[in-house]
């Protein structure tokens, strides 16, 4: 069902948008549309994507075991969803306003400070894998 939104002041900013995806194929189509969007604007959610895939196709080459792929596969993980949120924020954000607000820069700093914690803590499992496996 179709669902008014005031999107701002006054009726030209009325959309009707249909925020229930009617099936699971729907959905998996929305975050597929969604990671391709983040994938082609956003650089540093580019830049986890290939530094994941390089570290998962090293540690597959020096036979890691199968049971740091559990702690590599949650710290990818977080990091891709992390970036992904981050993302979606400075869109919504950006939309909100494009006016240069201190409250709009403390969300963005700290969704962006998410995906730095995160991304320090997959390249600690990174590092402890290489250190266990080289070793």
């Amino acid at each position: 069902m179709s669902k008014s939104v005031n999107l701002g002041v006054g009726s030209e900013n009325m959309v009707k948008a249909d925020f229930k995806n009617k099936t699971f194929p729907d959905s998996i189509i929305c975050a597929a549309r969604g990671m391709i969007k983040a994938f082609k604007t956003e650089k540093n959610f580019a830049y986890y994507l290939f530094i994941a895939l390089f570290f998962l196709f090293l540690n597959i080459y020096l036979g890691v075991k199968s049971s740091f792929y559990i702690a590599y596969a949650i710290t990818v993980s977080g990091v891709i969803s992390a970036e992904l949120i981050n993302t979606a924020l400075e869109h919504l954000c950006d939309f909100i306003t494009k006016e240069n607000r201190p409250e709009i820069g403390v969300a963005k700093d700290i969704a962006a400070a998410n995906v730095l914690f995160w991304g320090f803590g997959y390249f600690t499992v990174e590092i402890l894998i290489l250190v266990q496996t080289l070793r």
